[in-house]
């Protein structure tokens, strides 16, 4: 029997017609349900851990959210879609202000294994992250088309798997430390977020890498395309006058398992 894949035609809306992120929520949800993907208690988990963690990412072009919650409420894993008709409003991740995003696109996730979060999360973050794509996604009017493209992108990681690149050893420099990730989800969502806003809070520049990826420690979406997972180590390196400061409440965080936050 072939792997389970994550993405299916059966749960692809489009267009999406939503005057609301919990109506948007809701009807993809309902999908998700219907097919035999999720509980009865999914919809609402997911709008209520959307009101306290959101998940809306400004991308470039298109507004994309990826909602999701936690695995009690799941049967089988999947990602369902929906091309909105008309944008609606979600907050972005990790923004300490709630800052409002129009949304495009939603991805619903539905991940019943811990173990398979970043994954998931990984996959989804290098597509959206990829402007042209996204533009193509809401041009594209063919339901067929569509959900091939969606099929290629979103099962790469399922029919593929890359063998990790080596890292290199380096010097340690001043204002940069090195951190293990033992969090079971990595530097996921919840965990990201906490990281995010933490950075936030700091006027100095932070860089966080992992491998051979660089980005901007608070840059929600920069962060979540560490996929750094547990077991991961993450280089931060800060510059300006509260570096130090800075770095010191970043190491905590990330040794503390961000507060024991799920």
């Amino acid at each position: 029997m072939d792997k389970e894949l994550w993405f299916y035609e059966e749960n692809l809306l489009m267009p999406l017609s939503a005057e609301t992120k919990e109506e948007a929520i809701t009807q993809l949800g309902t999908l998700l349900l219907q097919n035999g993907y999720v509980k009865e208690t999914f919809i609402p988990a997911v709008v209520a851990r959307e009101s306290e963690f959101p998940t809306g990412l400004p991308t470039p072009e298109i507004g994309v959210a990826i909602p999701h919650t936690d695995a009690i409420h799941i049967n089988r894993q999947a990602v369902a879609v929906g091309v909105l008709e008309k944008p609606v409003e979600f907050c972005i991740m990790g923004d300490p202000f709630d800052t409002p995003v129009e949304v495009g696109i939603i991805f619903l996730l539905a991940v019943p294994d811990k173990d398979k979060v970043m994954v998931m999360l990984q996959q989804v973050i290098e597509m959206i992250g990829d402007k042209e794509f996204l533009v193509s996604l809401v041009a594209t009017k063919d339901r067929t088309k569509l959900a091939a493209m969606l099929d290629e992108r979103l099962n790469a990681g399922v029919r593929t798997q890359a063998s990790p690149k080596p890292v290199a050893e380096e010097t340690q420099a001043e204002n940069e430390i090195t951190l293990l990730i033992t969090h079971p989800v990595g530097l996921h969502a919840r965990p990201a977020t906490i990281f995010v806003k933490t950075a936030a809070q700091f006027s100095s520049k932070i860089w966080i890498e992992h491998g051979d990826k660089k980005g901007n420690a608070k840059s929600i979406l920069q962060v979540l395309s560490m996929g750094a997972d547990n077991g991961s180590t993450i280089k931060l390196s800060a510059e300006g006058e509260d570096a130090q400061a800075a770095l010191n409440a970043l190491k905590e965080l990330v040794e503390s398992n961000f507060g024991g936050v799920d």
